[in-house]
């Protein structure tokens, strides 16, 4: 299975959700699919934690100059998935094509992952007693399908394929508009953001003043989640330590038992000796 990625350009999107609205329903028909629940049972209850693109508008600048500007609230599915590294019951894994998703059937609802994902993307839904998000309709891509979203979407401002693909069509995409617009355009996400989270398999075009405004932090990353990696490596270094000192203790002390019994030995055969 190779890589799969996408991109959201913000200045192709019209707002009109159509994504969102697709996400849902498709979601949706998997509970119908997967397990076997009524068509009409999963249209009427109201699940919110099955809608993984969040729009979330923002005002900025100042009148006559102030602007409206809508992020997506998503996951990334971020190359190094600190989610799944802090995953206690493994219920978080990285598909081959390179989608983040969580099993379901092994969350046991702790949240050690919303704690660890530096963009705060995992919905936890008390009434389960799960985390949710964004799976990437890995299940449609392994099949040749495109995501839910990227079908929905009536000008293209969604969009898949390698990471290759995407990440050159993006770059373009940006690189018209800065010269059409006279605003730096870049690409979040093709290349590396950060140590933390590496590349994003979720890339996106934005201006680069307005990259906050997009939900699009300069350096994601959640420092306690960085102390605990420290503490449980310098921890495995002071176990290593502390074994070997106890190795080392323990080899001299049977060395000096060791020695212990030789002597008493010789001191056995001279006492024989000067019986004789």
């Amino acid at each position: 299975m190779p890589k799969y990625a996408q991109c959201y350009d913000s200045q192709s999107c019209i707002r009109c959700f159509s994504c969102m609205v697709n996400c849902g329903v498709e979601n949706r028909v998997r509970l119908h699919r997967d397990k076997n629940r009524p068509v009409e049972k999963t249209v009427q209850e109201k699940l919110p934690h099955l809608f993984h693109l969040n729009p979330r508008a923002v005002e900025i600048g100042s009148y006559p100059n102030a602007r409206r500007v809508t992020g997506f609230h998503h996951c990334r599915h971020c190359e190094k998935a600190p989610c799944a590294q802090i995953c206690p019951s493994g219920a978080i894994v990285t598909r081959p094509g390179g989608s983040v998703v969580i099993l379901e059937n092994l969350c046991i609802g702790c949240q050690s992952c919303k704690d660890a994902c530096p963009y705060d993307v995992p919905v936890y839904s008390r009434d389960r007693n799960k985390t949710y998000k964004c799976h990437q309709c890995h299940d449609r891509i392994e099949n040749g399908l495109k995501q839910s979203c990227v079908t929905a979407c009536p000008t293209g401002a969604l969009f898949s394929g390698s990471p290759e693909e995407v990440f050159k069509e993006a770059v373009q995409r940006a690189e018209n508009y800065t010269k059409t617009t006279g605003v730096k355009y870049a690409v979040y996400g093709g290349d590396q953001v950060n140590f933390y989270v590496g590349k994003l398999g979720w890339m996106t075009i934005a201006p680069v003043n307005d990259s906050e405004a997009y939900l699009l932090p300069s350096n994601p990353y959640k420092p306690w989640n960085v102390l605990r990696d420290v503490a449980k490596t310098g921890g495995s270094i002071v176990a290593v330590a502390a074994l070997a000192g106890v190795g080392y203790h323990f080899m001299n002390w049977l060395k000096k038992r060791q020695q212990i019994q030789d002597s008493s030995s010789q001191n056995d055969v001279k006492g024989g000796d000067s019986h004789e």
